[in-house]
């Protein structure tokens, strides 16, 4: 009996972070300074139910931030189901405007589209008919791909109040995007795709960069990226891709490399979580096939309070935790890996049956599929615990060493 308890999987005080299930409507916004203009925007916002027209999250006050997203040049608002499916889920309502959606895109209009919507939702916070009445907390964020990367480069003028510019692949546009970049003073996160013969970083993306005046900027290169990765089997363009680069590789890494920083850029700019820079600065430093440019002065925004109820750094939720070898020979290594449904610091650490800790190393836990190895060089032949720990819980699996 006592054996079993020692192999034994032991899970203490888990607690799961909020996320959230995924709203979704149609809002037709006019705008009378363009001649009464009608922009069609598909939302999807966070709720506790999923569904069509089905209320915001609870509880009543919670206020979430807003991005308004520029969709690329002949792609669909539906080939971009991997930012509602993780940005929502994360607190945050995507907003996506379905104009200039065929060949050859009127991109001044399209910006002054993004800017528009993203005005409306300051509108809405204070308008009590407005399904958005108080829900909005004041902060925007205008992103895109390609064409609409540029265009949101351009949208950062007719709107102020736009708090962050995040684009994806953003390529150049008339009027020019580089040149209006060098106006732009909000932080900013600008990603590219190393493979992308579409819009090449060398001539869009990194020039834009450059222009930026942002005190807090950010540039990566995604090194196996393409152009058309940046959407979801977005036909047309995988087309006119393969005419230059051949078949591209598969998008899943893309879509999860993309919000994999966003987020947390995101989360810093507009929720005010006070660890998420420090965390987006880790993430950048740790994943393999990127390069990056990473600068935020001294005059950049600072946080240190935490608005955010989806803290990445408080809650602890790991399934699936398995090691191998196991048995492991003293002088190898022990390697882990292991699924979360967070974002957290954590600690993870070997201890003998007396309970002394012979390991102990600081960790950042992905929410993902997570791999770790650790060296056993020093350690006796004997049966041990492995324990993953943060505030918010722990999991443990017993260790053979022989």
């Amino acid at each position: 009996m006592m054996m079993m308890t020692m192999f034994a999987l032991v899970l203490a005080s888990n607690v799961m972070a909020q996320t959230w299930a995924i709203g979704n409507r149609v809002i037709t916004f006019v705008d009378p300074t363009r001649g009464n203009r009608q922009i069609e925007t598909m939302i999807f916002y966070p709720s506790d139910v999923t569904g069509t027209l089905v209320p915001l999250g609870s509880p009543s006050d919670k206020k979430f931030p807003v991005i308004v997203f520029g969709h690329g040049e002949e792609i669909s608002w539906n080939n971009y189901q991997y930012l509602w499916d993780r940005l929502v889920m994360k607190g945050f309502i995507l907003a996506i405007p379905l104009t200039e959606a065929g060949a050859n895109p009127d991109v001044t209009e399209f910006a002054k589209d993004l800017a528009f919507v993203a005005s409306q939702f300051t509108t809405m916070r204070y308008d009590p008919t407005s399904f958005f009445y108080k829900r909005h907390n004041s902060k925007s964020c205008v992103m895109g791909h390609g064409m609409g990367g540029g265009a949101a480069t351009l949208a950062v003028q007719y709107n102020p109040a736009i708090t962050i510019l995040v684009t994806l692949a953003a390529t150049e546009t008339v009027p020019s995007a580089i040149a209006a970049a060098s106006n732009i003073t909000i932080p900013s996160l600008i990603i590219g795709g190393g493979e992308d013969c579409v819009s090449p970083i060398g001539s869009n993306q990194m020039p834009m960069f450059n222009n930026l005046a942002s005190d807090c900027k950010a540039f990566i290169n995604l090194l196996d990226a393409s152009h058309c990765n940046f959407a979801q089997n977005a036909g047309a363009c995988t087309a006119n891709e393969v005419l230059c680069t051949g078949f591209p590789t598969s998008y899943q890494s893309t879509n999860y490399a993309t919000t994999y920083f966003a987020v947390s850029f995101m989360r810093y700019y507009m929720k005010s979580n006070a660890p998420a820079l420090a965390k987006f600065e880790w993430k950048l430093q740790q994943k393999k096939n990127i390069t990056y440019i990473f600068s935020c002065g001294a005059n950049a925004p600072r946080f240190s309070g935490d608005e955010d109820d989806n803290s990445e750094f408080n809650d602890f939720a790991v399934t699936e935790m398995k090691m191998y070898p196991n048995p492991v020979l003293s002088g190898n290594f022990a390697n882990f890996t292991f699924m979360s449904d967070v974002e957290s610091e954590a600690t993870i650490y070997i201890t003998n049956m007396i309970g002394q800790t012979v390991i102990q190393k600081n960790i950042f836990v992905d929410e993902d599929m997570n791999e770790i190895s650790l060296p056993v060089e020093n350690i006796k032949p004997g049966y041990y615990m492995v324990t993953i720990a943060n505030e918010g819980g722990k999991i443990s699996k017993p260790l053979v060493i022989q």
